[in-house]
């Protein structure tokens, strides 16, 4: 059964209390079945602002079109950036087909890097 392995790469910058944003932007994707794959190293701006960014996964159905999983992700990420009232962020999307069961993401070990 073809499945469509999606990675989300996503940048949130300028962000000022990111402990707090991050943790609701990323309860929002997780909610949404997504799962962390890797949180990047933070870049804390002279400013005081912070940048993150950090991989995504999910599994598709093959049913779904790429243009369908833009649209289904870019509602999520309104919600989500809205939520946790992050104004600056970026998005990439990176498909794979599927064949194979043993492709799919994992659930553990989930990669991350010390806030």
């Amino acid at each position: 059964m073809e499945k469509i392995k999606v990675l989300l790469t996503i940048k949130c910058r300028n962000m000022r209390n990111p402990k707090f944003q991050r943790y609701r932007f990323d309860q929002t994707l997780g909610s949404a079945s997504w799962m962390l794959q890797e949180n990047m190293e933070p870049v804390i701006h002279p400013d005081g602002c912070v940048t993150t960014a950090s991989i995504w996964g999910r599994m598709f159905s093959a049913r779904k079109s790429e243009k369908e999983i833009q649209k289904i992700t870019d509602n999520l990420l309104k919600r989500a950036s809205n939520f946790a009232e992050i104004e600056d962020y970026s998005a990439f999307l990176d498909f794979q087909l599927v064949k194979n069961p043993s492709d799919e993401f994992k659930l553990a070990p989930v990669l991350t890097s010390e806030d």
